[in-house]
């Protein structure tokens, strides 16, 4: 089963000490540091020693889904992520905004891929 792990990498995020800090809702002098791991983020903290953070709770996770979502080429590709959401959000806790979000932001992708399609074969000459 592919998961959304696989289309995004979160390893790729630049996500800065402040933001971690903002995020938080610490100041930036209580981290000691960051590590970006595969699954998980790690921040070791001055107050409370070590502490982990989803990706998914990020900005950036929401980024990469909607960029995602946005330059998906086809019908298939789209409906093959609209899958890998669909057990995501299943699998994992979303907050409600962000679920009505994604879901009307893929609508309007197939739509406008719908769109492209009826126009393509409208201007395509028949044989």
């Amino acid at each position: 089963m592919r998961q959304l792990l696989h289309l995004i990498n979160p390893r790729q995020f630049e996500i800065s000490l402040s933001y971690l800090a903002t995020y938080l809702g610490i100041p930036p002098g209580l981290i000691l540091r960051f590590e970006q791991w595969a699954n998980v983020l790690f921040v070791h903290r001055k107050d409370r020693g070590g502490q982990f953070i989803s990706y998914r709770n990020l900005i950036q996770w929401l980024e990469a889904c909607v960029q995602a979502i946005r330059h998906s080429p086809n019908h298939q590709t789209l409906q093959e992520l609209g899958q890998l959401l669909k057990r995501e959000i299943e699998r994992f806790t979303y907050a409600a905004d962000t679920i009505a979000y994604l879901r009307r932001l893929w609508q309007q992708r197939k739509a406008q891929l719908d769109l492209d399609l009826n126009l393509r074969s409208f201007y395509t000459p028949n044989p």
